[in-house]
């Protein structure tokens, strides 16, 4: 009966979010766009509300409705000139993302349910853990602030120090380098974790936390401020930590006067970026400006399945292992595909706009796919090791982000995983006992058997 009941709940999901989709199309075809971005935004808030009670607050099948269909959802409102009507490409594309995107991660996950997850088993190799932790952070903030250096040595400036230089960060890039200087986004998670396994303040965990911002602005990236900080709050929440609303509400301000400090520091008007947007209505650039950056990705990802004439067969996805292995560099690949935008500076995207690139409408079906089996096996990863959390962390970020870009088409978000998979196996290796490693759980067996 039980089992029955569950069934029924993933039906009606799927139900909801069909006949939500359905009506988001008809309101749009009659001009009803108000209409449409509520069908679509509920249908989003929904879905996150059935799928965290379901599965825990940081449910991928969450989190991708709330990014990626309430973003569709505020996209429909068509706020800007720039945004036209939608082929059926489009909005096939969006609806099967999520609705294959649910069905396999729920498949997996089924798999994978009965897996004990007991985080930070006491032990005597307390110390060692500790030990890995100063080693880790110390090791990136020296590795993040050396390249930083070389950089700023090498083209003889810092961004946040230029003068009606619109696009620093841009230009404050060498090929490679700049990988491990914007490592420091890492820091504050594995910061995070030091605070934990210590149970009391640390100098060095607060360093840890607080360097990332200070880079951050130094570089004038927004990008990097709100990823390092989204990543140290997911840590956080996935460590059991509750914070008071005094707290959230100190952090966002407090994060919002940043990015408003290094949103000037980029040195665009007001009148510049007003000009780009089109709005069809007056709104002050505080509103305008985050509808743009999620909306014009859904109208991008519209000019493409308008005017693309020939797929890429897998060279937009493969991009990141062709770039970071060096591959490129010794064989010739068909690398410059163009981007189809609805104007050249709005060149964000959606994280499906690749997919949809290399293969079309199965382009975008295996991706979801293929997505939605590693979300569900990260999510289920055992917690004896603490840095399975700092993959979560990220995983979370960018399918909660799922209108911004392509991320999985992003060299640098592979650097960070590849980074990660690193401080995983070395604690794995050096910090957990043979046991809590796993090794041994064969041997044991066998024992039994004989």
């Amino acid at each position: 009966m039980k089992r029955i009941s569950e069934y029924f709940g993933y039906l009606s999901d799927l139900f909801f979010y069909t006949a939500a989709s359905l009506l988001a199309v008809l309101f749009t075809g009659r001009g009803l766009f108000p209409l449409a971005s509520l069908s679509l935004t509920g249908a989003a808030l929904f879905l996150f509300q059935r799928n965290r009670r379901r599965d825990g607050s940081f449910s991928p099948a969450a989190l991708f409705a709330l990014g990626l269909i309430g973003g569709e959802g505020i996209a429909c409102l068509k706020l800007s000139r720039l945004s036209t009507a939608w082929t059926k490409e489009t909005w096939l594309s969006f609806y099967l993302a999520y609705l294959l995107f649910y069905l396999c991660y729920y498949a997996v996950r089924r798999t994978r349910a009965g897996e004990k997850n007991a985080l930070y088993p006491d032990g005597e190799e307390r110390e060692r853990r500790l030990s890995f932790y100063r080693i880790s952070i110390l090791s990136l903030l020296a590795l993040s602030l050396s390249c930083f250096l070389f950089e700023a040595w090498r083209l003889r400036f810092i961004p946040l120090f230029t003068v009606n230089t619109p696009h620093a960060y841009s230009y404050f890039h060498l090929p490679a380098i700049h990988y491990f200087t914007t490592l420091y986004v890492l820091l504050p998670s594995v910061a995070a974790l030091y605070r934990r396994e210590l149970g009391r303040k640390s100098l060095l965990a607060l360093f840890g936390a607080l360097c990332p911002l200070f880079l951050s602005i130094l570089l004038v990236s927004r990008f990097q401020f709100l990823f390092s900080l989204f990543l140290l709050l997911f840590s956080l929440l996935l460590l059991g930590e509750r914070l008071s609303r005094g707290r959230l509400l100190l952090l966002f301000f407090g994060a919002l006067s940043v990015y408003v400090l290094i949103t000037i520091e980029r040195a665009h008007s007001i009148r510049y970026l007003n000009g780009i947007f089109e709005m069809k209505c007056h709104l002050p650039i505080f509103l305008s400006q985050p509808y743009i950056y999620i909306a014009n990705n859904y109208d991008n990802f519209n000019e493409m399945t308008l005017h693309l004439r020939e797929h890429s067969h897998g060279m937009k996805l493969l991009y990141p292992f062709l770039t970071l292995s060096g591959i490129k560099y010794f064989f010739t690949f068909p690398l410059a595909w163009p981007d189809f935008v609805t104007k050249k500076e709005l060149t964000t995207l959606s994280i499906l706009y690749d997919s949809w690139y290399d293969f079309g409408l199965f382009g975008v079906a295996l991706f979801s796919c293929l997505l939605a089996s590693v979300s569900a096996l990260l999510h289920s990863l055992s917690g004896r090791n603490p840095f399975g959390l700092l993959f979560r962390a990220q995983l979370s970020f960018y399918l909660l982000f799922s209108f911004f870009t392509t991320w999985f088409s992003n060299p640098a978000v592979w650097f960070y995983l590849f980074a990660t998979a690193l401080l995983y196996f070395a604690f794995q290796r050096f910090c957990l006992s043979r046991g809590e490693r796993g090794e041994g759980e064969a041997q044991l067996g066998e024992g039994r058997k004989s």
